[in-house]
């Protein structure tokens, strides 16, 4: 009797031992490597930013954190492989507006906006339309505007093909000028600028930081920009709006870190915190003086409420589109 005390007792003791384990390491998230998955190509503004981003892992985190771009289907391919990833809390994804409040008008997608979690904003996307004018002598909109009425059909670049935010308002803009045009799709920013820097298109869109150093040595010209306002950018001066030159074509686009929603909160707030810390480093800070930018710093409710008025904003350019 004495000899199955002691196995019963030895039970308990083990069992008990294996449940404190698993409360510690549940406590320990993360305790491997976070994968960031990116949309969109290698040297572009949102993997610039997000490989910045990720070098702070070791530091705030405790593990690495890399960037995985998977590019193609306007975005969808990266979020088909989020959707497809484990809601462990290791796998974040930098997602944008365009890919629920445009995307899904050209492309069929397999998730909706309740599928995702926004954790933080990362940049207000200010798209700049660009001219090379060392092979197209354009220097303004003007001068595209006579290029175009003079039978010249242009090419222009863009960081995506249809159902892309880039593709779809450099493709309006054409539309509103009336201007035979043909759109060239690259996979992401810097191919699309370095496309313009060889000549192979007339005109290329871009954000920052990807044209900034070619505008300033003055490779580039900047026709305007699609923020309502203008934008001011350091070394570079100021960039007139399409609407203050009389052009019906605005956007304000903007990238944000997410989750699956079906992450556990805690994990998210990790996650959330993580982000937080770099933004606050002051090298990470200078980081992104350097590109003429701040980190937008938004919450999950107002990155979703942006993404809502966009979704309305963007139906007369989809059936412009159509």
């Amino acid at each position: 009797m004495r000899k199955w005390l002691l196995v019963l007792l030895s039970l308990v003791l083990i069992v008990g031992t294996l449940f404190a384990q698993g409360a510690k390491e549940e406590v320990k998230f993360p305790n491997k490597k976070v994968t960031i998955i990116m949309p969109w190509g290698l040297g572009g503004g949102p993997d610039t930013i997000a490989r910045k981003v990720a070098s702070y892992g070791e530091k705030y985190l405790g593990v690495p954190v890399i960037v995985e771009n998977k590019i193609g289907g306007a975005g969808t391919i990266a979020m088909d492989a989020l959707m497809q990833a484990s809601d462990d809390g290791y796998t974040m994804v930098v997602s944008n507006g365009p890919l629920f409040s445009l995307t899904p008008a050209f492309v069929q997608v397999n998730y909706t906006i309740e599928d995702i979690t926004p954790l933080i904003g990362m940049r207000i996307v200010e798209f700049v339309i660009l001219s090379n004018p060392k092979y197209s002598n354009i220097k303004t909109l003007d001068q595209l505007i006579a290029l175009g009425k003079s039978g010249k059909s242009i090419k222009y670049a863009t960081t995506g093909g249809p159902g892309n935010d880039s593709y779809t308002m450099i493709s309006v803009l054409f539309k509103k000028l009336g201007l035979n045009a043909q759109a060239v799709p690259y996979s992401g920013g810097q191919d699309a600028i370095n496309a313009l820097l060889g000549g192979h298109v007339d005109i290329a869109i871009g954000s920052p930081p990807v044209y900034r150093e070619y505008v300033k040595s003055g490779e580039f010209a900047c026709l305007g920009t699609f923020i309502p306002d203008g934008i001011e950018v350091e070394g570079i001066g100021r960039i007139p709006s399409f609407k203050e030159q009389g052009i019906g074509a605005e956007f304000v686009g903007m990238d944000y870190f997410a989750v699956k929603s079906s992450v556990d909160d805690a994990k998210k707030a990790v996650l959330t915190k993580f982000i937080q810390d770099v933004y606050a480093d002051p090298e990470f800070t200078a980081f992104m003086s350097s590109l003429g930018m701040e980190a937008w710093t938004a919450t999950e409710d107002e990155i979703i409420k942006e993404i809502d008025l966009q979704t309305i904003a963007m139906k007369e350019y989809i059936d412009l589109l159509k």
